[in-house]
């Protein structure tokens, strides 16, 4: 009883180890993933800044963007459906849990979270959203 046990022990090890290995394979997967480039126009008088929301709280600051200007964020997809990631600095893969905008000047009273639904489920390569302070921050796609 206790050998039989052993060996299905030691299979559940192995096939732990698949199972943890996977993530690499999917990221691996990953690297030929469709290029995304979503442009956030400022079409306000005032500055805006941005920030691509990564989970556990990460995040990469996008901006400030002056006024009539425009910003580029380079994403890709992921094998998940509606998964959009940003290749961090050691070739793995991040997951964009969402991208928010907000006016500089007043940003913690004024930021919100920009559409990405239409970015997530379609599948053209490039988005434009114009984005202005009223007072909180509205992006719209174009």
């Amino acid at each position: 009883m206790i050998e039989r046990s052993r060996r299905h022990g030691g299979f559940c090890v192995l096939l732990g180890i698949i199972i943890a290995a996977l993530p690499l394979v999917l990221a691996s997967a990953h690297a030929s993933g469709a290029t995304v480039m979503l442009s956030i126009k400022n079409d306000d008088t005032s500055s805006l800044r941005c920030s691509v929301v990564f989970a556990h709280w990460v995040t990469a600051d996008v901006g400030p963007i002056a006024p009539g200007e425009t910003a580029t964020v380079t994403m890709t997809r992921g094998p998940q459906r509606g998964a959009l990631h940003i290749t961090r600095f050691d070739g793995r893969p991040m997951m964009i849990e969402n991208i928010i905008c907000g006016a500089e000047q007043n940003w913690s009273d004024s930021f919100d979270q920009l559409p990405l639904t239409s970015v997530r489920d379609a599948s053209a390569s490039a988005y434009q959203m114009e984005c202005r302070a009223a007072p909180r921050v509205v992006c719209t796609a174009k």
